[in-house]
């Protein structure tokens, strides 16, 4: 899997799937954590977990635009 395509996956697929596919499961419980359904809380903490995942995937990515800054520096004169 390219970095590119891995990136996409975890910045924008997890989140979706984390939300889309769990959430579901999770609407009919009746279990609370401190108080807080779990759907609820499954919502909440998805908030800083998606932050996260981006932050994961632009670190996966960032080499391949490093690359180009430093190739486009080149050619300028200093």
């Amino acid at each position: 899997m390219s970095g590119a395509r891995k990136s996409v996956g975890i910045g924008l697929g997890l989140p979706v799937l984390a939300i889309l596919v769990v959430m579901p499961l999770l609407a009919d419980t009746d279990v609370y954590i401190l108080g807080i359904p779990l759907l609820w809380a499954w919502m909440f903490a998805w908030f800083p977990l998606t932050s996260l995942c981006l932050w994961v995937a632009w670190r996966i990515d960032e080499p391949r635009y490093r690359d180009d800054d430093e190739r486009s520096d080149e050619g300028v004169a200093r």
